[in-house]
Order: structure tokens, then C-alpha cells, then sequence
């Protein structure tokens, strides 16, 4: 499994994208255009058929497709897990699973951080997944900026996973992106960084910022 996906080594990941919405369409054509092979999967075969449509490596099917087609599945639907999503859910065992998904937005400045994050609970329900969380503080208008414009502000990524060959494989996909891949522990910490979604939607939003907010962590140079 690990050759197979070792970008560094110039051998394409095949990609499963579960969903079609903004998350999915946006980094699944990113990935196409890096060169990996791409099938968007939706309940509505026409629209993943849409998407597929804009890119030569990408392709079309359903939930279950995707699920079985890719060695790295990006997984966009909150709130319903495999279990319930897909009508064969083992086709996740041994794959890497990322959760780009955050928690219904509320600016209230005491709403506590949960105490269970939506990607331990996507782990729980599929338990011989590699689940690892990314993207939560990432507006896809940003990743739509491109490489070229991305590199040179070093946004950063947060990376959770209990799995670290698992976090290696999609930091190497995020950073083909343009961004900086920031490891951040295990998969438990993903609860932080559901908060810090927040905390950027609080400032597209309530603070007037705009939706191209994002969020660099660099070290001080002394």
C-alpha cells in the first residue's frame, strides 16, 4: 500500500472523492490536474458525471464507486457515515480516509470545544480505516487559487491521524497543493482544530474578513 501511493516517488495515488459539493469538486480536479487519477461519487450520477466531466483523469460514479476505486478516499458528507452512506463499507478497510468536515458554524464565544470531533466519529464507524482530518480551516475558494498564488503564503494544513504513514501520505498531498502540511497529533486533537474552524469562519463571516481567510503558523525566525 505505502509504494503505491508515494508520490515522492512519481507514482500517481487513485483518488475516490465522496461527494460532489465544494470540497469534493474543488480538491478532487486539483488532484486530477497534480496528475492522479480521480472518481468523484455522488447519489446523483449526473452530477458527479458534471464534475468528472471538467478534467481527462477524472471519472464519475457513485458513493460506493468512489469508496472502491481509490487508495485515498476524500470523505465530504457530515454527519453520515459509512455504515450508513455506502452499501459495501469494508471497501474503506486499509485506505486512507480524510475528513475535511467541520461542525455547524455558531459564533458564540463560549460554545465549548466537542468532545468527540466528526472525524473520530467517522473512524469509529468505519474502525479499519487510516482516518486522517484536513482541510477544516481551508475555504475552497482558497485551494482554488492554485500552486503558483498558494506556495509563496505557506498556509498551513492542520494533519491529525493515528496513523503515521497514513499522515505522511496526505501531507505529501497537501503540499503538491501548494500548502504546508502541519502535523497536529493524533487523531483526538482533530477536536481542536474543529474549534479553530470556527474560529476562521468567525472571521469570514462575523468579522468581515471575506471568505479567502486562512490561518499560517510559522515559527518566529530570532
Amino acid at each position: 500500500m505505502s509504494g503505491a501511493i508515494e508520490r515522492s516517488k512519481g507514482v500517481d495515488v487513485r483518488i475516490g472523492v465522496i461527494g460532489t459539493g465544494n470540497m469534493g469538486r474543488t480538491f478532487g480536479l486539483l488532484w486530477a490536474s497534480s496528475g492522479h487519477e480521480v472518481l468523484f461519487g455522488s447519489r446523483d450520477r449526473a452530477k458527479a458525471e458534471a464534475v468528472a466531466a471538467k478534467h481527462e483523469r477524472a471519472r464519475a460514479g457513485d458513493f460506493d464507486d468512489a469508496a472502491a476505486f481509490g487508495d485515498v478516499i476524500l470523505y465530504t458528507v457530515r454527519g453520515v457515515y459509512p455504515s450508513t452512506l455506502l452499501r459495501a463499507p469494508r471497501a474503506l478497510a486499509g485506505k486512507v480516509v480524510i475528513d475535511c468536515n467541520n461542525r455547524d458554524f455558531d459564533a458564540r464565544v463560549d460554545r465549548p470545544t466537542p468532545e468527540v470531533s466528526l472525524a473520530e466519529r467517522l473512524a469509529a464507524d468505519a474502525p479499519q480505516a487510516k482516518v486522517v482530518t484536513a482541510f477544516q480551516t481551508i475555504p475552497h475558494v482558497v485551494a482554488e487559487l492554485g500552486r503558483d498564488k498558494l506556495a509563496p503564503q505557506r498556509i498551513s494544513v492542520f494533519l491529525c491521524s493515528d496513523d503515521a504513514a497514513a499522515k505522511a501520505t496526505v501531507q505529501g498531498l497537501v503540499d503538491e497543493l501548494g500548502f504546508v502540511g502541519i502535523d497536529s497529533g493524533e487523531l483526538k486533537r482533530a477536536r481542536l482544530l474543529e474549534a479553530v474552524g470556527d474560529f476562521i469562519r468567525l472571521h469570514i463571516g462575523a468579522r468581515g474578513h471575506g471568505i479567502f481567510t486562512s490561518l499560517s503558523i510559522q515559527p518566529v525566525q530570532r
